[in-house]
């Protein structure tokens, strides 16, 4: 038994192509601080309202700017080159150590989290500390099969110590989901055997579950509502106006979420509604998509790991529109579990809109409630802690500390 010690833990998120590894980050972090330990997450300006919203100290760090374009590289080259301007890029790869840096001497953790910031690891270990980094595995097939390799050259590039940058993946590569979800044997075996020689632990601790959700009955009453949302890094937007057009006629109120607040969101909106039909409920975003999920009868998602595990913890059915190769994983995996169907790049109004009725009537409402519940019984953000506990613990000793 690990001696129940106040820890301080230190969370930072990457935000720029998803908000979903920062909700992650706060979930982990809101269950940590209801446990009676000190926490902060770190991420950019533009994820401090979902921060901030669970009481949490958010902390501001620079961040490189969104490029959804890299979801359509298929060719390692070029997925490579396009890595080597951003992610791994000499640039970025400093002022994302310099601001690790600066925020784990300002916080003085115990550990570091991290969610796809691929240097926070490198960071804790120059400044002696355990860390943990939390990944879809998916990722490894597409991009990080490219770009973990390329950050590496990058770090050696810049004088990083191979000691300290070996660390990427930190002490331990945690999960956040099942094996049935995101199976470790999916990853190509040039990458997993990398994977392997630089986690010294890979972990599926299970999803991180939202505490409102966590306190949402698995049963509750549905309302004749389809959710639909399919991110907001503008790669999904034409398939958004297609969907929207295929729901009319199917005499079910429509909730749409466009999961960004930024310029072009007004414009957006306006061409949903024309879409849809004015009495179509829009909005920019909003922070009751998982109260949203749980009410709807069914939901239209990308296939990003956190609307997946959303869908798939509220029993809703999915419908998936992915885009990404992590994506097409996912919604292959959901759809071969029969808790979810995929429309296609071809499919027209009429496909979708089958699709769509599909989901609103499923078959077997029994096997998701079903799923819901085994699913949320694997409490991702509790086996965190036990970890991290028990790693900090042992950390100490070594130190003398203890």
């Amino acid at each position: 038994m690990i001696e129940n010690r106040p820890l301080r833990v230190l969370f930072i998120a990457f935000s720029r192509s998803s908000l979903g590894h920062v909700t992650r980050m706060r979930t982990a972090a809101a269950r940590f601080a209801q446990a009676g330990h000190e926490v902060a997450v770190a991420a950019h300006e533009e994820a401090r309202h979902l921060i901030e919203r669970d009481h949490l100290r958010w902390i501001g760090i620079e961040e490189i700017g969104p490029a959804p374009k890299w979801r359509g590289m298929a060719d390692p080259a070029q997925l490579r080159a396009f890595a080597r301007t951003r992610l791994a890029s000499p640039a970025y790869v400093e002022t994302s150590l310099r601001e690790e840096l600066r925020v784990i001497d300002g916080f003085e953790p115990d550990a570091v989290v991290s969610d796809m910031r691929n240097t926070a690891s490198v960071a804790a270990s120059m400044r002696d500390l355990p860390s943990f980094t939390c990944h879809n595995l998916r990722l490894f097939r597409h991009p990080m099969h490219v770009v973990l390799p390329e950050i590496l050259a990058t770090l050696e590039e810049v004088g990083v110590a191979p000691a300290h940058a070996r660390k990427v993946l930190g002490d331990a590569l945690l999960v956040p989901d099942l094996p049935l979800l995101d199976p470790l044997s999916e990853v190509p075996a040039e990458t997993a055997a990398l994977v392997a020689g630089l986690a010294p632990e890979i972990r599926h601790i299970g999803p991180l579950v939202p505490g409102e959700l966590r306190d949402l009955a698995v049963d509750a009453d549905r309302e004749p509502l389809l959710h639909i949302g399919l991110g907001g890094s503008g790669a999904g937007n034409d398939d958004l106006l297609r969907v929207v057009a295929a729901t009319r006629g199917l005499d079910v109120r429509t909730a749409v979420t466009l999961g960004s607040d930024g310029p072009e969101a007004a414009e957006l909106a306006a061409r949903v509604r024309e879409a849809g039909g004015a009495e179509i409920d829009v909005a920019a975003f909003r922070h009751d998509t998982v109260e949203l999920m749980a009410r709807s009868q069914a939901a239209v998602v990308h296939g990003g790991h956190s609307s997946m595990v959303e869908g798939l913890l509220c029993a809703t059915p999915l419908v998936f529109v992915p885009h990404s190769a992590e994506q097409h994983g996912n919604a292959a995996r959901v759809a071969a579990l029969g808790l979810g169907s995929v429309i296609g790049p071809g499919d027209d109004a009429e496909a979708i809109a089958s699709a769509i009725r599909s989901a609103l009537e499923p078959a077997d409402p029994a096997a998701h409630r079903d799923f819901a519940s085994l699913l949320r019984r694997a409490d991702g953000a509790a086996a965190m802690m036990d970890l991290i506990a028990q790693t900090v613990a042992l950390h100490r000793i070594g130190r003398g500390d203890s």
